[in-house]
């Protein structure tokens, strides 16, 4: 595994010495009571703005931990039983940076390319476009499954394969055989970056356990979705040691604040697990009966099957749909600019009330 990382990082990257921080600076000392930080021009006091508002005292006025540590070992805690990975853990500002992280360190202009399978979610191409990283595309099969025989003839220019699955926009799971066979293919050419955003939805779907076979296997994992933390950002990347070393040099300085941390530590906790899964079966029921009853529109010429808080519906005729839910104070998503998802609204699921509502809109239609 080593020597595909060392082929694949480019040797800016290689040399890159990362940023010594404050909080990198302490992890290497022994920290005593009688020390005094005095080594980033931070506050000793913390301002009446940071006080907490459950009264203990606040730390606000200094920096936080470079790696959050305490993040990756509850997140490790919270999957101990379904993830089998050895792996490293690092906790990064939502699934989003991890996704960039990977591209800035193992990808260089002019010289490689990620390959992606649309339609899928837009940041892998978007991460790529931004530092001007070619991106090979190679569209799902009409069953929105892998295109092996056609990947395979990318992958001595790709140096990143990425997938997602479940899948945005389509909601299905990505067949495993296919992706250990993806995974077979790419063992001396490319990392392959699962993205399980969605994976609360489908855990018996998760690919963590090929890792310890698959070291060039990346996996991304968020708190965004079943465990509603959205606005918080933070997510995990999970990846072999020799992966993690060179995208730790890219990490910004203080990549997660304290307020995100000590929210994401509260829902990974045993009471905000049971919490998450509760929430999570409820969620499954209303969009498993909002299909149904959607399903019987004489509109709706088909619903995808959906491993996700979200589903995917195709409409008959021409007319604009997503328009017409938005024009009735219904927001919805149009991936209309994917060829074969055209005449398609992506809904996400809410509650029973909301989704009682996208329904009469739909029936009054």
């Amino acid at each position: 595994m080593t020597a595909l990382v060392e082929k694949l990082v480019p040797d800016s990257i290689k040399k890159l010495i990362p940023y010594q921080s404050a909080r990198r600076i302490a992890r290497d000392m022994d920290k005593t009571e009688n020390t005094i930080w005095l080594n980033a021009n931070e506050l000793e006091t913390c301002c009446q703005y940071g006080e907490r508002q459950d009264g203990a005292n606040s730390h606000y006025h200094r920096y936080p931990d470079y790696l959050p540590t305490d993040l990756a070992v509850a997140y490790r805690e919270y999957g101990a039983a379904t993830l089998g990975c050895q792996s490293e853990i690092m906790a990064v500002r939502g699934a989003d940076e991890a996704i960039d992280l990977l591209v800035r360190t193992f990808c260089q202009p002019g010289n490689d390319q990620i390959l992606v399978c649309p339609p899928t979610y837009g940041m892998y191409e978007f991460c790529a476009d931004s530092i001007g990283i070619t991106t090979a595309v190679v569209p799902l099969t009409e069953s929105f499954q892998l295109n092996l025989p056609e990947i395979t003839k990318q992958l001595p220019d790709t140096s990143i394969v990425f997938l997602c699955s479940p899948n945005n926009p389509t909601g299905n799971v990505l067949h495993q055989q296919d992706v250990v066979t993806l995974l077979e293919a790419t063992k001396q050419q490319a990392l392959v970056v699962v993205d399980e955003a969605y994976i609360e939805f489908a855990p018996h779907t998760s690919v963590l356990h090929l890792m310890a076979q698959y070291p060039h296997l990346v996996v991304i994992r968020t708190l965004s979705k079943a465990f509603g933390l959205a606005a918080i950002r933070v997510g995990f990347l999970i990846a072999d040691s020799s992966v993690m070393s060179y995208v730790a040099r890219l990490v910004a300085p203080y990549p997660i604040a304290d307020p995100s941390a000590e929210i994401a530590l509260k829902a990974l906790s045993a009471s905000g697990v049971a919490q998450m899964k509760q929430q999570t079966t409820q969620l499954i029921a209303i969009r498993d009966e909002f299909i149904h009853a959607v399903s019987q529109l004489s509109i709706v010429d088909k619903i995808y099957p959906s491993s996700t808080n979200f589903v995917l519906i195709r409409f008959k005729g021409n007319d604009n749909f997503y328009q017409y839910l938005l024009d009735h104070g219904v927001v919805a998503r149009s991936p209309a600019h994917e060829e074969s998802v055209q005449g398609c609204v992506r809904i996400s699921i809410g509650s029973a009330e909301s989704m009682d509502t996208v329904l009469r809109v739909l029936q009054n239609y």
